[in-house]
């Protein structure tokens, strides 16, 4: 069947234009906590509205707008905004130095930095106005901007100007046309319409992309395929083999796009996670790799089937791991130069080890020293002013790629490793690394290594195989190099190991590519001495410095000593977790006596899977049954009971009007009766769409049955159920564990439009005065981006106070204040503000 042609485009403009009229979600962004979901016809007014602000600063045709930010929904629509004006986009990596993004800033003469928040790419280091991405617009129907008139654009026109180093040399400016994009997506539309039936069958494909929009092959992915297909791209902040497995299952992915480093620590996790998911035994076809892996694909969600790998070789081994498992696998082939995808494999014409044949309107072949050669109108016009080294890499028209590989006889391409990389011995044979480190990765005991070449003899042009390694407590790195010297050819043997000093070897943002010259540099100064560029910084305790202020830790630091609250001890936990990019348990975490413990906890190996949390949350109550249920009795039963027992006198509903939900309803804290009490006060419309906060250790006997009596636990389990039922409420632990888990459920509250009630007190007063905050109340409020509403109470504890069994009925007053924006991560001073706001409605009050 012919492919179905493709209406030629002179400019990306032609490709917004078929983005604003789809209909559809086009991105989710998961931060962890919520998921914030934008329509296409959104995304196109908010890029509009965005053109029409860089039109009226002066920024239009040819002048460069550099991004810093990472992967979020205003990314897409700055984009789309830049090119709406004519103007060049220059992504940076969001966690790029502020010194290396001024000098890009200054090298393209950047008119515009676009970053997330206030924080600014170094003080003084760029000229350029500064503009937070944060407070992008998102215009509705009823107020669509007004777009500027657009610039006549061509294919020859300059879309992007990206910096790239790869793992190694300076940065250097690749030019990008707009011809050089569509080059590369309008074959892959061509090939998609030829099976768009059977996507149909799946809905709108969802794909996870987890390499960052300031490389090409996470724009190809994120930006312009998904378009092509009416996907929706989902954008994840967490990044924890845990994490991306709950993402793909919560957010029903079907496509995940990674590096083969994310694979390798997935297989991992799942290994170890699922039973039988390691067993390597696999049956012969899909489905019956589908019925033998079950349980993994339970895991995943029952949506997801394939994988898109790129930015570095796919190891055979872990491609196999995936396609035995019933899992497509499409590896691709590319780079910044090629815009970026010169090669792709077919999912149902796969050969192991191949990166695919060349895309339609690619030319490939191979130089005399085996480098691959690439010409076709997807490749780049050159450098940003650098003609010299645009002459170097366009020699003859084709682009020289700098990667060693081979072509079967079918077209298939097989990718070697990186030319200026080989180790060549003094035999003068060649080493590719990669090579040398698929065996040293199998050895038990490694975690991750690299392979690099040291001078055979001072002075000497001609290398020997050094082994870089990160082990396992315990093991000996020199029984590693013997045992896989032993699988080795013999002029790729290792001549010595060298023990990396901390927990992961460093490599590039984004693409996860090994520093190789960081890590020679390293191992060629005596595997210890100080490399430039390369701080071995004690991020541990840098990170407990920064929450507590505490600079006087040592290993003997109790833990408990440190003060921390419940949701004090997320923040570090989070903050730990993307500093060593690992998982941990929760449970164990809490449970660490000192630095020292929490040390070994946070560097030694990642469990298997975490402990499961003692702390349940009643996802039954938001059930249609529980629904029906607190529909009935709150109307009938609980808010007639509770206006017989308080005189309720409300002020400052206005504040509520066209006021849009979710919120945080923050209040003083005086009476069992306060929940029911705001109930009784808040509009019907709030009434059915709060869930109060409950604190996790007044029902101890529920969640913790040891040390309690047969009558306790069952009065406990049935006030929890009660609590949960009929007021929508959830357990919040003050000390214990489980507190990021509760703050997660509190995200998927609010994703669903329910807002929530919060006692910031942690504990109700004794003669009506207020206790200070305490800070997690601001954090949930600045991590979900929810406003909160002050609420001031006044009378309830002579209605029912704390001490009383039964409840002497009398007046009371609900003030509502004005909804506040809490955000920053000064967590302290944020609770502060807050309870100056509750107190200040004594007034009013």
């Amino acid at each position: 069947m012919p492919a179905p042609a493709v209406m030629p485009r002179d400019s990306l403009l032609d490709v917004f234009d078929e983005l604003a009229a789809r209909p559809g979600i086009c991105v989710i962004h998961d931060d962890g906590l919520r998921a914030r979901t934008r329509r296409y016809a959104e995304v196109a007014r908010a890029a509009g509205a965005f053109a029409a602000r860089l039109a009226a600063a002066g920024i239009g045709r040819g002048a460069a707008v550099l991004i810093a930010c990472e992967n979020r929904p205003e990314w897409i629509a700055a984009f789309w905004g830049v090119i709406l004006t004519g103007a060049v986009v220059v992504p940076v990596e969001p966690g790029a130095s502020p010194d290396l993004v001024a000098r890009i800033a200054r090298a393209v003469e950047a008119r515009l930095v676009l970053v997330w928040s206030e924080e600014r790419p170094g003080a003084g280091l760029v000229s350029a106005p500064v503009w937070t991405l944060r407070d992008l617009a998102w215009p509705d129907d009823t107020r669509a901007p007004l777009v500027p008139p657009r610039p006549a654009l061509t294919r020859a026109d300059v879309a992007e100007i990206l910096y790239t180093s790869g793992a190694t040399g300076d940065p250097k400016g690749v030019i990008v046309t707009h011809g050089n994009l569509l080059a590369n997506l309008e074959p892959v539309e061509r090939e998609i319409a030829r099976y768009r039936p059977w996507l149909r069958l799946v809905g709108s494909l969802r794909i996870l992309c987890l390499l960052p929009l300031s490389h090409m092959f996470g724009q190809a992915l994120a930006l312009l395929v998904p378009q092509a297909l009416s996907g929706t791209t989902v954008f994840a902040s967490a990044r924890a083999p845990a994490d991306v497995v709950t993402t793909i299952r919560r957010r029903g992915v079907h496509v995940l796009v990674a590096v083969p480093k994310t694979l390798e620590l997935l297989r991992s996790h799942l290994s170890h996670a699922v039973a039988g998911a390691g067993d390597d035994r696999g049956p012969r076809t899909v489905w019956q790799a589908w019925w033998r892996y079950r349980a993994l694909h339970r895991r995943l969600g029952p949506r997801f089937w394939s994988v898109v790998v790129g930015g570095a070789p796919l190891d055979p081994v872990l491609e196999r791991f995936w396609s035995l498992r019933g899992f497509a696998v499409i590896q691709g082939y590319g780079l910044t130069e090629a815009a970026p995808i010169v090669t792709v494999s077919h999912p149902l014409d796969r050969t192991a080890g191949s990166v695919g044949r060349a895309m339609p309107g690619v030319e490939i072949r191979l130089a005399d020293d085996g480098e691959i050669l690439v010409r076709g109108g997807n490749v780049t016009p050159g450098y940003f002013h650098d003609p010299a080294l645009t002459a170097r890499a366009l020699e003859g028209g084709w682009l020289h790629t700098g990667d060693l590989g081979a072509i079967g006889p079918d077209g298939r391409v097989f990718v070697h490793g990186r030319k200026k990389e080989l180790i060549v011995t003094p035999e003068g044979q060649n080493v590719v690394p990669d090579d040398v480190e698929r065996v040293l990765d199998r050895q038990p005991g490694v975690r991750e290594s690299a392979a690099v070449g040291l001078p055979a003899a001072p002075g000497s042009p001609a290398e020997r195989v050094h082994a870089v390694l990160v082990v396992e407590p315990g093991a000996d790195p020199e029984r590693i190099v013997a045992a896989a010297n032993a699988a080795l050819e013999p002029h790729q043997r290792v001549r010595r190991a060298h023990a990396w000093p901390e927990a992961a070897l460093p490599r590039t943002a984004g693409t996860g590519k090994l520093r190789r010259l960081e890590i020679r540099a390293w191992a060629g100064a005596g595997a210890g001495a100080p490399v430039p560029g390369h701080v071995a910084a004690d991020r541990l305790t840098a990170v407990l410095a920064d929450v507590t202020g505490r600079t006087d830790l040592s290993p003997e630091t109790p833990f408990d000593a440190l003060g921390l609250s419940s949701l004090e001890r997320i923040e570090i936990l989070d903050r730990l977790e993307a500093e060593y990019q690992t998982r941990l348990d929760e449970r164990a975490f809490t449970g660490a006596r000192d630095v020292a413990s929490l040390r070994a906890l946070v560097e030694g190996p990642a469990p298997a899977e975490p402990a499961a949390d003692t702390l349940t949350l009643p996802a039954w109550s938001r059930a249609w049954p529980a629904r029906l249920v607190r529909r009935v009795m709150l109307p009938f039963v609980v808010l007639p009971l509770t206006r017989l027992m308080a005189r309720i006198d409300v002020d400052g509903r206005q504040h509520l009007d066209g006021l849009d939900g979710p919120v945080i309803f923050a209040a003083n804290h005086q009476s069992y009766l306060d929940a029911p009490v705001i109930l009784s006060a808040l509009p019907r419309a709030w009434r059915h769409r709060l869930a109060p906060a409950m604190a996790k250790e007044f029902f101890a006997a529920h969640f913790a049955a040891a040390g309690h009596t047969r009558a306790a636990r069952w009065r406990s389990h049935l006030a929890y159920g009660l609590a949960a039922l009929v007021f929508n409420g959830f357990p919040l632990p003050q000390r214990d564990a489980g507190a990021r888990l509760a703050l997660r459920y509190m995200g998927e509250l609010a994703d669903e439009g329910l807002s929530l009630l919060i006692f910031p007190e942690g504990l109700r007063t004794t003669h009506g005065e207020i206790a200070p905050f305490r800070p997690g109340v601001a954090l949930v409020a600045a991590r979900l981006g929810l406003p909160v509403v002050p609420v001031r109470l006044v009378g309830l504890d002579r209605v029912l106070h704390r001490t009383w069994r039964l409840p002497r009925p009398g007046p009371a007053r609900v003030v509502f204040g004005a909804p506040l924006r809490l955000e920053g991560d000064d967590y302290d001073a944020l609770a502060a503000r807050l309870e100056r706001a509750v107190t200040g409605l004594a007034a009013a009050a």
